[in-house]
């Protein structure tokens, strides 16, 4: 099965840079439970803004170009390869991580979305791709309302392919 996993601002926006435009302990946390022992897909920038591979995961970097890359973290060219991995390993979550561009192509075949909405706009140069939620069933659904150390809320939505 495949998985998108991502947070957003109200607007939309994924990135600024190459980097979250923000840090939240609370999804980093939960983005570390979600994916960890659970392989992870990203394209190339993505990669490029980890200074290394994630750890506990298996790395794969979607990219038609030869990449250089550190020993562990594997290389994908096409989709296909990915679409072959998931009907090898029908029961197990593969969770795509970013970026813009991965995630639209990614979107029409994934099978569920774990998104944390934040309840604020920030700067930034990367939005998530449009999502007709009219096919998504939500499934989970968590609140975390600001505090000292989150100064704006931000809640976790977990959808199922309807």
């Amino acid at each position: 099965m495949i998985a998108l996993i991502w947070a957003q601002d109200e607007a939309g926006l994924i990135g600024a840079n190459g980097q979250l435009p923000w840090h939240l302990s609370a999804d980093l946390k939960r983005f570390k439970a979600l994916t960890s022992h659970h392989t992870v897909v990203m394209g190339r920038k993505t990669f490029a803004g980890f200074k290394r591979p994630l750890p506990q995961r298996q790395n794969i970097v979607l990219s038609h170009q030869e990449l250089s890359l550190p020993a562990g973290v594997q290389q994908f060219h096409s989709l296909a390869e990915l679409w072959a991995l998931a009907a090898a390993k029908p029961d197990e979550l593969i969770f795509v991580i970013g970026g813009a561009a991965v995630f639209a192509a990614v979107l029409p075949r994934a099978d569920v979305l774990y998104r944390t909405l934040i309840n604020h706009r920030f700067e930034g140069d990367t939005w998530m791709p449009a999502i007709d939620y009219d096919q998504w069933q939500l499934t989970a659904e968590q609140t975390v309302t600001a505090d000292e150390q989150t100064p704006f809320s931000f809640s976790f939505a977990d959808y199922q392919r309807r």
